[in-house]
């Protein structure tokens, strides 16, 4: 880990083919040295993790108008399967290729478009434009693939960002801040906002790699100063409401238009967006009364699984703290379960941890069909199919009274 190394600022030559050649030739290098350094942490036991970026970098012709940054992909795989996995083309014939990292994420499953050609039907990229929407420069600058940077702050991969532990972020950080310093973006824009400036600020009081201070602007919109460089926080832009999105649409022209971090004016932007922060904590309060009521009619999963337990006319095989589990005929059984958000489960009564999407023999196959009709998940391995208490109603009571009904159906479904 480069501890004592100092970021330096990049001299780019006046002309415009020498300044293309030399933000490429930089970024080139940038991935040689960082997929050397990613393939050796990847390959310790206590790590493992797959790794990738986002955009394609060898499609920059100039310094960036724009750089987002994630935490880190939301998604999850070990190194191992990712360097087994011939998606990974580059990775797969060789771990330390450049274009593993050069070429963003352009995993592909063959004769498909790469993840990153798929990027504007990816959930969040719609709520990024209506971010972008008051801020004209920017919102066309995200259409077109050679001025932006989309990439994260670690490019270890987990399911949620909150699962990535600080001290693989302090060792990888330092590659995304000299990803930030090559490329010389004019703008930056983290997301996940108050999450990811907290732990920016964290690590910074750790690190002697980069030095970082930031504030709160209004609602979870925050500006800050990245070893110098004026960054920009906001809510990840999947799921959220159209009054957040609104709001940081409505702050960000404010922010990117400023001198420098010293001179924002957090009172003067949040009396031009008065109308905007109204609305949007307006709808924080209907949020909360709406859950409130949620609440209060939520399905008690406990409450079922007692109740089935003298109501089901089936003969039971077992029955243990929060799972009940009943016998369809001599060979398949039900499993009736209060366990994560409540299900029912049916395979083999004598189950010998059968991976059914591997081996699934013609009366499987069979069955897995006539489940699918009646709402079952049939893609669980450890499962011939699945279902949540939820498909069943929105009350105990009604929960109960459908699966009550199902259970004559499902005893026709496994008599095969």
């Amino acid at each position: 880990m480069r501890t004592n190394e100092k970021l330096t600022t990049i001299n780019y030559e006046t002309s415009n083919n020498e300044r293309i050649m030399s933000i490429q030739e930089k970024i080139q290098k940038w991935a040689e040295e960082t997929v050397k350094k990613y393939h050796e942490i990847a390959n310790r036991d206590n790590v493992n993790l797959a790794y990738y970026t986002q955009s394609d970098l060898s499609l920059l012709s100039e310094e960036p108008e724009l750089m987002i940054i994630g935490i880190n992909p939301g998604s999850s795989g070990s190194y191992q399967d990712q360097r087994k996995n011939k998606n990974w083309s580059y990775l797969y014939n060789d771990p330390l290729d450049k274009n593993h990292l050069y070429k963003g994420n352009y995993g592909r499953e063959e004769g498909k478009p790469s993840n990153w050609e798929n990027h504007r039907k990816w959930r969040y990229w719609n709520g990024l434009k209506q971010c972008l929407s008051k801020t004209r420069d920017l919102f066309n600058s995200i259409e077109d693939d050679s001025k932006i940077i989309i990439t994260n702050a670690s490019f270890f991969s987990t399911k949620k960002a909150n699962k990535i532990p600080d001290s693989l972020l302090i060792e990888t950080i330092p590659f995304t801040l000299d990803l930030i310093n090559v490329a010389n973006p004019k703008h930056v824009i983290f997301l996940s906002g108050k999450k990811c400036f907290e732990r920016l600020f964290k690590l910074s009081n750790s690190s002697k790699i980069f030095q970082f201070e930031y504030k709160n602007v209004c609602g979870n919109i925050y500006v800050g100063v990245l070893n110098g460089k004026l960054c920009i926080g906001i809510p990840h832009p999947a799921y959220k409401t159209r009054e957040e999105l609104n709001l940081v649409a409505s702050v960000l022209p404010h922010i990117i238009y400023a001198e420098n971090y010293e001179n924002i004016d957090i009172a003067s932007i949040q009396k031009e967006c008065a109308i905007q922060i109204k609305e949007f904590y307006e709808r924080i309060k209907k949020g909360v009364s709406q859950n409130a009521n949620l609440q209060q009619h939520r399905i008690n999963k406990e409450y079922i699984l007692q109740q089935l337990t003298t109501l089901v006319p089936l003969i039971p095989y077992e029955q243990k703290g929060k799972t009940n589990r009943y016998k369809l005929n001599d060979k398949y059984g039900i499993t009736i379960t209060s366990v994560d958000k409540g299900y029912i489960g049916i395979r083999h009564i004598n189950y010998n941890s059968t991976d059914y999407n591997v081996t699934p023999d013609k009366d499987v196959i069979s069955i897995r069909e006539s489940l699918k009709k009646h709402g079952y998940s049939i893609s669980e391995k450890a499962w011939i199919g699945v279902k949540p208490f939820s498909l069943y109603g929105h009350s105990g009571d009604e929960v109960i009274e459908n699966i009550l009904k199902e259970v004559s159906d499902l005893a026709a479904i496994c008599k095969v």
